[in-house]
């Protein structure tokens, strides 16, 4: 077995490794969630990050996703037209707005959180039960290491 530590090629990096996987069912989400629900992964996931920590802000959701503001808000935007988010400001600061799902919201993501469960199961019986929480801690060490990487790119700005 070669020497996953020194990789003779980036694509078999581990962060090529796990981006691969993370678009490939990225990819797989985005037509399934847009041909059976009509809503495109950006709008999922804020939707879901709503549903988990409602009522929360585009900043919250840019923070728990490691995403970009602008494209949460305009996501959070679409599904505020679409009448499944409600957004109002915040008492104590009326320069945020609070976003929490509405009835419709709450329904399409129960619905698509089923799917999102069956995709995760599907996966998981790929794995020993011991594999998939070794797995999990792993990406937990993992993500540690990443955020401070991050933040240490962060103090070079």
């Amino acid at each position: 077995m070669a020497d996953m530590r020194k990789p003779a090629s980036t694509i078999n990096f581990l962060s090529s490794r796990v981006l691969r996987l993370s678009n490939t069912l990225g990819l797989y989400a985005s037509r399934r969630y847009r041909d059976e629900f009509g809503i495109t992964l950006p709008e999922w996931r804020v939707l879901s990050v709503v549903a988990s920590s409602e009522p929360t802000t585009a900043r919250e959701i840019s923070r728990n996703l490691a995403t970009d503001k602008g494209w949460v808000g305009l996501s959070a935007e679409s599904l505020r037209k679409r009448g499944l988010v409600n957004g109002c400001p915040d008492k104590n600061d009326g320069r945020r707005i609070l976003l929490t799902l509405t009835d419709d919201g709450r329904n399409l993501h129960s619905a698509i959180l089923a799917v999102a469960q069956e995709r995760q199961d599907r996966l998981a019986t790929r794995l020993t039960k011991e594999e998939f929480e070794t797995l999990y801690r792993c990406l937990d060490r993992l993500q540690i290491e990443a955020d401070a990487m991050l933040e240490e790119t962060s103090r070079l700005e």
